[in-house]
């Protein structure tokens, strides 16, 4: 019984739209080039999305119905709270990139923005090994969410080139 109710819920969930969290998002570009500064760490993270998604990556902007151009990437780590004994109890990860998504003959179709994404967790000054393992973890979410941002702008900029002129 249990059984047939997950398969009805899956069903449910998969006929109204649901996709799980950093499912690839549907866009109507056929083919990109990625452009990542140096410094940008989620260029090949993006890349990888964008062939989920079926885009074809190029290796020269010749021939690409849009160039992503990932400008800037800057990350941080800040102290939220102290314990009783001034270490860190909580600490916030950001991650921003700045980007933005170019047509043929240069168009604009999706000026400069940033991508942000942030986590908040707890440090536990007894279990630092399990603290860092969490860190890692976060900068991993940090960056699939970031690229989902931009795959999200990479769809709206499709939508753009369909629109009749």
């Amino acid at each position: 019984m249990t059984r047939r109710a997950l398969l009805a819920a899956a069903l449910l969930l998969s006929g109204c739209g649901y996709h799980l969290r950093g499912a690839s998002v549907e866009t109507s570009i056929p083919s990109a080039y990625v452009h990542g500064s140096e410094g940008v760490e989620v260029t090949d993270d993006l890349k990888r999305a964008l062939r989920q998604s079926g885009v074809q990556i190029l290796d020269t902007v010749a021939d690409a119905t849009v160039t992503i151009d990932l400008m800037q990437q800057t990350q941080s780590t800040r102290t939220l709270s102290y314990t009783d004994r001034a270490t860190t109890a909580e600490s916030q990860l950001e991650l921003a990139i700045r980007f933005k998504i170019v047509g043929s003959a240069e168009k604009e179709l999706l000026p400069e923005r940033w991508a942000r994404a942030t986590r908040t967790y707890l440090v536990d000054t007894n279990n630092l090994v399990g603290s860092n393992q969490q860190q890692v973890l976060m900068d991993s979410e940090l960056k699939s969410d970031v690229v989902q941002q931009i795959m999200r702008s990479v769809s709206a900029a499709g939508r753009q080139l369909q629109k009749p002129h």
